[in-house]
């Protein structure tokens, strides 16, 4: 099975099995999954929503990047009962009371709300805390593995 990695910003959507790991801090990331076809997709993206609407990197914002993935996948079957959600990171990684300490619960936030708009049911969450991530999504059999780092680099990930 290959492996990719995912870097902060991009997002992966596959219809064949691939172990997808990244490490999401404040960082959310949103793993989609077809039970009816086995297509998958995977975000990470750093900020809720753009401040700015021109030239808007649409990996980098949880509106525009978990929108894009929904779209990929339901332009092929949209369905929305043939989807699940999974979401993870969204962590405190900022003192409370500095600027961008709610950065991780408004990525939270922003990924539920896409998900319900799209009433895609969200099956598995592991956001919050004050500590990253390191997540494995494969997308054959639409597992998660998830575990704390304190160390949000790529090679911090179990193997």
């Amino acid at each position: 099975m290959d492996n990719e990695f995912l870097m902060p910003g991009k997002f992966f959507v596959t219809d064949k099995s691939v172990i997808v790991e990244t490490v999401v801090g404040s960082c959310v990331s949103v793993c989609l999954y077809n039970v009816e076809s086995g297509e998958a997709a995977i975000n990470h993206f750093l900020q809720d929503v753009p401040v700015e609407k021109e030239k808007v990197d649409i990996g980098q914002y949880g509106l525009t990047s978990t929108e894009h993935i929904i779209n990929v996948l339901m332009a092929k079957d949209p369905v929305p009962d043939h989807y699940v959600a999974q979401i993870f990171g969204g962590a405190a990684l900022v003192e409370e009371g500095q600027a961008g300490s709610d950065i991780g619960s408004k990525n939270v936030q922003i990924a539920r709300q896409i998900l319900n708009v799209h009433r895609i049911r969200i099956i598995r969450e592991e956001v919050g805390g004050k500590r990253g991530r390191c997540i494995r999504f494969n997308t054959a059999m639409n597992t998660v593995f998830c575990e704390f780092t304190d160390r949000l680099e790529h090679q911090n990930c179990v193997q």
